[in-house]
């Protein structure tokens, strides 16, 4: 069982925080092309919800991703992006300034510049 973290800026001065969890999240991606969250537990069972219950173990695959929490550095947006799909780049300004949750961690706040970003365990696992 995964462990839950919350992802935020040291500086209590500063609001930059990123969704708590993994870092991640799987999606299905419904008959209009919208990316539907599928919160876990019981990924595919929404998944399923979503493609079709009789849907072929082909089509699940081709249907499904993982949705990264990633942010942009150039306008301050946190974005999700399938990064075995999407490009890397801000689909708000698109300027390609984007990082993962991951590479923000340990890292020099992109927001205030004055704290680091850190993955604080929560204690709670999934």
């Amino acid at each position: 069982m995964p462990q839950i973290f919350d992802f935020y800026c040291t500086n209590s001065d500063c609001n930059f925080e990123m969704p708590s969890g993994w870092g991640y999240y799987m999606y299905a991606i419904a008959d209009d092309d919208e990316r539907v969250h599928c919160p876990h537990p019981g990924e595919m069972r929404r998944a399923r919800e979503v493609i079709g219950e009789d849907a072929s173990q082909e089509e699940i695959d081709r249907r499904t991703g993982f949705n990264t929490y990633c942010f942009c550095i150039h306008c301050e947006t946190q974005v999700d992006l399938d990064l075995d799909r999407d490009e890397k780049v801000c689909p708000e300004c698109r300027s390609n300034a984007v990082k993962t949750i991951d590479e923000l961690v340990d890292e020099q706040c992109p927001v205030c510049e004055g704290g680091t970003v850190i993955a604080e365990d929560t204690g709670t696992i999934a």
